[in-house]
């Protein structure tokens, strides 16, 4: 059936951020907003992460051959040099995305399916290849806010959609949900009829993938983003040329999750008004997002010093189980370290963040660390919608914090979280270039910041 791509395909020509209520308006504006920051965290502090820029001879891994090690190096660097090559078409959307999805701030839907990032990204790239530049910011802001509700109403009705299997087996979310948002981000930004819209979302999800087993600590995760977000802003451009794809939905998504399992629900697909903005949630913090409300309370206490002691009670999320993290991604996505680092006393970005290789945690941390204890219980729900994270946390003898919230406590953040994230130091007055103006100044400044770091 078709049907399901030509609703999508008019909904998302018919987005109008200025017909939403408040709320929906002010959960895509923090949306953006923090997107972009979390592009400009990736491209000024995660500068490590490959496509970046090409590694240097040193960090290469070469074995001496008969053709000489010289030769075999400048191999091994010409090989970075095209791989870097590879997320540079269309604005290096490419690399923004695998930037961004490196600093683990990207705002998600309780899915999660992380749309609001890949959507920003294409409508401002989209943004630059109109003939007509907008006359003001309002007019500039309207569109890409439109083009990103478009995107994150489209991606989540898909997903919301999908019935017989759970959406997140299989594939990463960047690689599917987030090629779709692109897609329909893209769309609308370039003004396309319904009919190219549709276009637009069923060429997406010829580029969907990503494998889910290689989400959420792995290395090659982040570059999912970069790929949802180009391929996704490419079916955008291949459908305004008059490209389309098999507007079957339901062997599509049979086809990504389970042939015979996964179906579409047709009157989720069609549900009136849109909802996708209002249950957004927002990382606060540069790590994975059920760890987030752990450092939120435990944020709550360390203002009186450090805890000697914590007990964190979670849903079984298996990979977040890790005692003794190895690299930096890894401790991102350590309950234990994430609690070590909060309880330490420390909430920044920079507190997240390092140099690649070996994770060294400092003193602070080393001495919280092994007086974490994690508790996952494998009965508890996992879904945002439902997931409940729990604390207690001792300073000596004395218990200082015993609560528990949910998911949907972690609403958006302005101008005032943005800084704290920051930390001391913000040389290029990103939070100002960010929050103070437009979305496209914003974008500008990211992309300026890029170009600076690796022209």
């Amino acid at each position: 059936m078709q049907s399901e791509f030509t609703m999508l395909g008019s909904m998302v020509a018919q987005a109008d951020i200025r017909a939403e209520q408040t709320s929906a308006r002010t959960a895509i504006d923090q949306g953006i907003r923090a997107a972009l920051l979390c592009t400009l965290f990736g491209v000024e502090r995660e500068a490590w992460v490959w496509p970046f820029r090409a590694a240097p001879a040193s960090a290469l891994h070469t074995q001496p051959t008969a053709t000489g090690k010289v030769q075999v190096r400048a191999a091994q660097r010409n090989a970075a040099r095209m791989l870097g090559d590879l997320m540079e078409p269309l604005g290096r959307i490419g690399h923004l995305g695998t930037l961004a999805g490196a600093s683990d701030l990207d705002p998600m839907d309780p899915g999660p399916s992380h749309t609001v990032l890949a959507a920003t990204l294409a409508a401002c790239v989209a943004q630059s290849l109109l003939d007509e530049q907008p006359s003001d910011d309002a007019n500039s802001d309207a569109a890409i806010g439109s083009a990103v509700l478009a995107g994150v109403e489209s991606a989540w009705r898909v997903r919301g959609a999908i019935t017989g299997t759970r959406p997140g087996v299989g594939f990463h979310s960047p690689g599917v949900f987030g090629t779709l948002a692109a897609a329909a981000a893209g769309a609308r930004m370039l003004g396309l009829a319904p009919d190219a819209c549709a276009s637009a979302l069923a060429i997406a999800l010829t580029r969907a993938s990503g494998l889910g087993i290689n989400s959420a600590a792995s290395m090659i995760g982040m570059t999912h983003f970069g790929w949802g977000a180009l391929h996704g802003l490419e079916a955008a451009l291949l459908a305004s040329q008059g490209w389309d794809a098999s507007r079957d939905l339901q062997r599509a998504l049979a086809t990504l999750f389970g042939e015979d399992q996964a179906r579409a629900a047709a009157q989720n697909l069609a549900v009136p008004g849109t909802r996708a903005a209002d249950a957004l949630v927002f990382k606060r913090y540069p790590c994975n997002i059920y760890l987030n409300l752990l450092v939120a309370m435990l944020e709550e206490v360390i203002q009186d010093g450090p805890v000697d002691r914590i007990e964190v009670s979670m849903p079984w999320v298996p990979h977040l189980d890790c005692a003794q993290p190895k690299d930096l991604r890894q401790a991102r996505n350590s309950a234990q370290a994430v609690a070590a680092i909060a309880g330490a006393g420390d909430v920044s970005y920079a507190a997240f963040s390092g140099p690649p290789g070996p994770w060294v945690p400092g003193a602070g941390v080393a001495r919280l660390l092994p007086n974490v204890q994690l508790l996952m219980d494998k009965d508890a729900p996992t879904g945002l919608r439902k997931a409940v994270i729990g604390v207690r946390a001792w300073r000596g003898a004395s218990l200082i914090q015993e609560a528990q919230r949910s998911m949907q406590s972690l609403r958006g953040w302005g101008a005032e979280h943005a800084r704290r994230l920051m930390g001391p130091s913000d040389p290029h007055d990103g939070v100002a270039a960010l929050y103070n103006g437009s979305y496209l100044r914003g974008f500008a400044h990211v992309k300026a910041r890029l170009a600076s770091v690796a022209p």
